[in-house]
C-alpha cells in the first residue's frame, strides 16, 4: 500500500487531526528517510535474526540429534520421534495468539527474552533426558516458550516499517530459518566430534551447548530491544520525530493503539484471513518437512552423518541468499502474489525429482533439495508479510498475524505423521505429501490475488460520494476505501 506524501515541515503536534487536510500536509524528507531506515536496518536486523536464528537452531536440533544416534540411546522408533515432532506443534499452535495479543502490555524486551529463556532451559534439561516421555515432555514446553517468536517479532517489525518496506524486513526473519540449516549442519559437525568427552554422547552435546548458548542471547535482548521507536537508544530526537510522522501517515488505517475485541472479531470474521491461513497450512507442511527430516533425508541418499551435516550447509545457504534476493525485488516493486506462485512451482518441481528419481542418483537426489528450499521460504516469508500488508488496526493486525502462524503451525501435527516411514530408504509419503501441498498452496495465492485485486478495482471505481458514505459509516482499517491491498 503506498500512501501519499506532500511537501511540509517534519513536525507534528501533539493535538494533530486526523483529517484530510492534516494528512496531506504530513511530509518526510525522502533521503533522510532513506537515511533512517539504514538505521533501522543496522540495530533491527541483526537482534531480529539472532533471535530467530536461536529459536530455530533449538527447535530443528531434533532432527541432527536423532541422525546422530539420540533416538536409539532413548530407546525411540521411527514412530515415537514422528510423535515428538508432532507434540511440539500441539504448545506452539495453541498460545501463538494469546502472545500476539498480550505484546503490548508486557512489553517486547521483557516478553520476549522471557520466552528465550524458557525454551533455552528446556533445551538443556533435553540434554539429560533418557527416556521417551522426557522427550515427549520437553517438546510441548519447547513448543509453549517458542509460540510467540514469529507473530510478536512480525507484529514488532511493522511498527517500524511501513507495508511496502516490509517484505525485506520479513525476510530477517524466515532468513533465520534457512541459516539455521547451515548453522545447525555446521555446530552439529562439531558438537558431535565430542561424543564421550564426560561420559556423555555428541547429541547430548549437541543440546547442552546450545541451550546454555541461547541462555546467554536471552540476556542479550533483554538489554538489546527496545520496546518502541520512542524507546530506541540508537535513534535522536530528529528521527524519532520522522518516526512519529510515518506513523502518523499510518494513523489514518491503524486505529486506537487500545486493546478492543471488536478489533480481533473483525479479523476472525475477514475471509482474508482463512485464505491466507489455507495458503500457510500447506506451505509449513513443506517447511516443518524440509527443516527437521533433511538431515534423515540427505542420509538416506547414502552419506554417513558426518558428510550429512556438511552437505546441509549449502542447501540452506542457497535458500537463505535466494529468499533475501526476492525478498529485496518484492519491496521494490511492491508484489508478493505474483512472486509467490511461481516461486512454489519451482519447489514442486524440487519434490517431483525427488519423489521420482531412484535412490541410487545421489547427485540428482541432491540438487532437487536446492530447488526445493528457496520457495518454501518466499511463499512462508511474503505470505507473512502479505498478511501485515493487508490487515490494518493494531490489534485486527495482532490477531491476524497469531491466527496466520496458528493455522500454519497446525501442520506441525501432519509432518511428524507424514515422516514416519520409509520405502527402499526414501520418505515416499512425506515428499510426495509435499508436493501435494506445495500444489495447494499455489491455489490459496491465486484466490488471495483475485480476493485483493477485486478490492483494489472496486475501491478505485468508487465516485467521490461513494468513499465519503463509507468513511462516514464507520469504514477503516484496511476497509477504508483509501487503502488498496498489495498484489
Amino acid at each position: 500500500m503506498d500512501l501519499e506524501k506532500t511537501p511540509g515541515p517534519v513536525h507534528v503536534h501533539p493535538g494533530v487531526s486526523d483529517d484530510e487536510a492534516s494528512y496531506a500536509a504530513l511530509y518526510v524528507d525522502p533521503v533522510k528517510e532513506k537515511k533512517l531506515l539504514r538505521k533501522l536496518d543496522i540495530y533491527i536486523a541483526p537482534v531480529s535474526t539472532i533471535i530467530f536464528l536461536t529459536a530455530y537452531l533449538d527447535r530443528s536440533n531434533i532432527g541432527n540429534a536423532a541422525s546422530a544416534g539420540m533416538t536409539t540411546d532413548l530407546g525411540m522408533s521411527a514412530s515415537d520421534l514422528g510423535n515428538a515432532v508432532t507434540l511440539f506443534y500441539v504448545t506452539y499452535v495453541a498460545f501463538e495468539v494469546p502472545c500476539s495479543l498480550v505484546l503490548k502490555k508486557f512489553r517486547p524486551s521483557r516478553l520476549i527474552p522471557a520466552l528465550m529463556f524458557g525454551w533455552s532451559v528446556t533445551i538443556i534439561g533435553t540434554g539429560f533426558m533418557h527416556n521417551t516421555g522426557q522427550m515427549y515432555a520437553s517438546r510441548l514446553l519447547l513448543g509453549a516458550f517458542e509460540s510467540g517468536m514469529f507473530p510478536c517479532m512480525a507484529l514488532y517489525l511493522s511498527t517500524y516499517y511501513r507495508p511496502k518496506e516490509q517484505a525485506l524486513r520479513m525476510s530477517y526473519l524466515l532468513v533465520s530459518a534457512a541459516l539455521s540449516g547451515s548453522f545447525g549442519g555446521l555446530f552439529s559437525y562439531a558438537l558431535l566430534k565430542m561424543n564421550g568427552i564426560a561420559g556423555l554422547e555428541g547429541w547430548r552435546w549437541l543440546y547442552i551447548i546450545e541451550g546454555v548458548a541461547s541462555c546467554f542471547v536471552a540476556l542479550f535482548i533483554a538489554y538489546a530491544l527496545p520496546d518502541n521507536f520512542e524507546t530506541a537508544r540508537f535513534l535522536n530526537e530528529e528521527e524519532k520525530e520522522m518516526m512519529r510522522v510515518r506513523q502518523e501517515l499510518s494513523r489514518r488505517y491503524n486505529g486506537s493503539t487500545k486493546f478492543d475485541w471488536a478489533e480481533v472479531r473483525k479479523a476472525l470474521s475477514d475471509p482474508k484471513l482463512w485464505v491466507s491461513g489455507w495458503s500457510q497450512f500447506w506451505g509449513d507442511i513443506c517447511s516443518f518437512g524440509f527443516s527437521t527430516f533433511l538431515p534423515l533425508i540427505i542420509k538416506s541418499f547414502g552419506f554417513d552423518t558426518v558428510t550429512t551435516q556438511l552437505l546441509l550447509i549449502p542447501v540452506f545457504f542457497w535458500a537463505a541468499a535466494a529468499y533475501i534476493a526476492v525478498s529485496y525485488f518484492s519491496d521494490r516493486i511492491n508484489r508478493r502474489l505474483v512472486i509467490m506462485m511461481p516461486a512454489a512451482l519451482v519447489t514442486a518441481v524440487g519434490y517431483a525429482i525427488n519423489v521420482g528419481v531412484p535412490m541410487g542418483q545421489t547427485g540428482v537426489l541432491y540438487f532437487s533439495t536446492f530447488l526445493i528450499g528457496p520457495g518454501i521460504y518466499i511463499i512462508l516469508g511474503l505470505n507473512g508479510t502479505l498478511i501485515l500488508n493487508s490487515h490494518a488496526g493494531y490489534f485486527k493486525r495482532a490477531t491476524a498475524i497469531g491466527m496466520n502462524q496458528s493455522m500454519g503451525n497446525s501442520a506441525g501435527v501432519v509432518v511428524g505423521q507424514i515422516f514416519k516411514t520409509t520405502v527402499n530408504g526414501k520418505y515416499l509419503l512425506g515428499l510426495s505429501f509435499s508436493l501435494g501441498a506445495v500444489l495447494m498452496a499455489i491455489t490459496g495465492h491465486a484466490a488471495q490475488y483475485y480476493i485483493y485485486s477485486s478490492a483494489n478495482k472496486r475501491r478505485d471505481a468508487m465516485t467521490e460520494e461513494e468513499r465519503q458514505y463509507e468513511i462516514e459509516h464507520g469504514k477503516g482499517g484496511d476497509f477504508h476505501p483509501d487503502y488498496r491491498y498489495t498484489l
